[in-house]
């Protein structure tokens, strides 16, 4: 059975799927977020097992390894 999720958390799930995998900060900029909106809608996807981390990736705007996630 799927997890009850709310709108914000919806809302970041789609865009993960939509972007295949991507960075906090790819989601908050595809979705025109600011990025703390979306870092903790996506710490509470992982914990209902609905996101999972999908390796690093070099962020060129902080130079900073950062998580890639993916939708399951």
């Amino acid at each position: 059975m799927k997890p009850t999720i709310g709108m914000k958390q919806k809302t970041v799930y789609g865009a993960i799927k939509k972007l295949d995998k991507a960075t906090n900060r790819m989601i908050a900029k595809y979705l025109g977020w600011d990025i703390n909106r979306v870092t903790g809608r996506v710490t509470e996807l992982v914990g209902l097992g609905m996101v999972t981390s999908d390796g690093t990736h070099k962020d060129k705007e902080t130079n900073r390894t950062v998580t890639l996630w993916k939708a399951l």
